[in-house]
């Protein structure tokens, strides 16, 4: 991966988070463009950027900018497919359901000189001469490794969203082997999660190793810590999850107590999956 894709790659794990108020990869004099849409408009200078991001961001609740797919043009252009989660403040559209738009990255020296952003991702082919079924794409599909690990970060941030955002929709999320229940789909997930999240006034989860066994089994082994709700002792125990995924959602994630008992588990299940 050349250092310009790598950059960018990078920018866009601060946007999935919903986390904008990273510019250090920006020359100070950047041009930003928004080619089309309801608002077409250039900025200059790092302070024309956060306005012209701020009126996009106004107009949706819980936005987050994902890359589906990057492309390297050249050496001084990186191109990046996008798609949208969130929902419009007005229209109530859910912006995952609408087609993604594209981002043209211009770089030199290590720092983004200009971005023009397309809301119609043909035109953006179109002025770049290409074709859309002829554009090489590197998946950002993530493997189960960077699955487990945002996963993790979204249970310390207390993210629900982005928690709830790994998971299909048919989720089986098993906690019983750590003493809880059974819980199937995203509704149910998010209803155990409220009730856990609200328990604690303070939460820390650390993974100590995590694993990619292939063929979409992962397993991490975790370090947790936490102070419930009025009182003023920690409680601290030590577990594991083991993460089934099908096209970079978990389909299934089982917890465990004992953590010899989820690693067996997980090289079994890639064993099968792998047969």
């Amino acid at each position: 991966m050349s250092a310009n894709l790598d950059l960018v790659r990078s920018i866009f794990a601060d946007f999935e988070r919903g986390d904008y108020s990273h510019g250090e990869w920006a020359h100070p004099e950047i041009e930003y463009v928004v080619a089309d849409g309801p608002e077409p408009g250039s900025w200059t200078g790092l302070a024309g950027m956060a306005e012209a991001w701020r009126g996009v961001s106004s107009a949706a609740e819980n936005h987050r900018l994902l890359a589906e797919a990057y492309r390297e043009l050249d050496d001084q252009r990186v191109l990046v497919l996008l798609d949208n989660s969130g929902r419009g403040k007005t229209s109530g559209i859910d912006l995952h359901q609408v087609r993604g738009g594209a981002s043209l990255f211009h770089l030199c020296d290590g720092k983004v000189t200009r971005v023009v952003t397309y809301w119609d991702r043909d035109r953006a082919l179109a002025d770049l001469g290409l074709e859309a079924q002829a554009v090489s794409e590197e998946s950002t599909t993530p493997d189960g490794e960077e699955l487990l690990r945002r996963s993790i970060e979204a249970v310390n941030r207390r993210d629900l969203d982005a928690m709830l955002g790994c998971l299909a929709p048919d989720v089986v999320y098993d906690t019983s082997h750590s003493g809880f229940g059974i819980y199937t789909g995203v509704p149910a997930v998010r209803g155990f999660l409220e009730d856990w999240f609200s328990s604690y006034e303070e939460f820390e989860m650390v993974a100590e190793e995590i694993v990619d066994l292939g063929n979409g089994v992962g397993y991490t082994i975790l370090r947790q810590r936490g102070r419930p709700v009025g009182s003023s002792g920690e409680i601290r125990r030590r577990s594991a999850s083991v993460g089934l995924s099908v096209n970079g959602l978990f389909v299934r994630l089982t917890t465990y107590s004992d953590i010899d008992e989820a690693r067996a588990a997980a090289e079994r299940l890639a064993q099968e999956r792998g047969g």
